[in-house]
């Protein structure tokens, strides 16, 4: 008889075990190609964030599913109830409520840039450039603070000012090399990284502006995702930054992008 109440015991204690983790949700991990933090090769979604987040979901026993997508489609799949964690993401004071939080990432440095060989363009500020069509992503940080400070997007009829926007840094790239807008929106590392994949040197982009330099990336969880996934999450970040796998990853993607 208690050789049964053992089993039966042991069994209940099994199917416990079980159903409590298939109710551990798969977080679905949305981003977009903006290399090097986050991109696609031989169909595996990687980069510096994604293979960051890779270890930090593996030391928080969470699991993952990513997937790469236009920035405005994945964002707007954020922003609705899921499990979902969105990244690399720039936290400003309106996106602030609509996430948790984990992180940072690392700095993000935008910057203005002009070929080098329009040298008629010049600028001190950004007013010196409201004249010009500049070239910048959908739903990007960096396009909502240049709405907010004014500029306008370029309409379908067309324009000779404004800012002509597109899905990612990849097609903005192609449209810069091919001259179709006179200035380019880019992270200093990406603008390299794009450029060098592109067959164009990296030396003929010259920086016209520092567009911003105060702000993270981070990792923008769901806020129907458990605020203890989001604190296991941060803490396995602490973990990974200080025995040295972090500064190891930066050594093969940011280190490597920006040279």
């Amino acid at each position: 008889m208690i050789f049964f109440q053992g089993i039966f015991l042991f069994l209940a204690m099994s199917l416990g075990l079980a159903n409590a983790e298939s109710n551990v949700p798969v977080l679905q991990a949305l981003t977009e190609a903006l290399p090097p933090l986050n991109f696609e090769q031989d169909g595996k979604v990687t980069g510096f964030s994604s293979e960051l987040l890779d270890l930090m979901a593996q030391e928080a026993g969470v699991s993952l599913q990513k997937q790469l997508l236009p920035w405005a489609r994945a964002y707007d799949r954020a922003t609705k109830p899921g499990d979902t964690v969105l990244y690399s993401l720039v936290r400003t004071p309106e996106r602030e409520a609509l996430f948790r939080w984990v992180g940072p990432i690392g700095p993000r440095r935008i910057l203005l840039y002009r070929w080098a060989d329009r040298t008629d363009i010049q600028a001190k500020s950004l007013d010196d450039v409201r004249g010009y069509r500049i070239g910048s992503t959908l739903e990007s940080a960096a396009t909502k603070s240049l709405l907010r400070q004014g500029f306008a997007p370029i309409p379908p009829e067309g324009g000779t000012a404004g800012l002509d926007l597109v899905v990612n840094d990849e097609q903005n790239m192609r449209k810069f090399i091919a001259k179709r807008f006179d200035l380019l929106v880019s992270l200093d590392w990406a603008a390299a990284f794009n450029a060098k994949n592109a067959g164009v040197d990296p030396a003929d982009l010259v920086p016209v502006l520092v567009l911003d330099d105060s702000l993270n990336y981070w990792f923008g969880l769901n806020l129907a995702v458990d605020p203890e996934i989001a604190r296991k999450l941060n803490v396995a970040l602490q973990k990974i930054r200080s025995d040295g796998r972090y500064a190891q990853l930066r050594q093969k993607y940011l280190l490597k992008a920006a040279r």
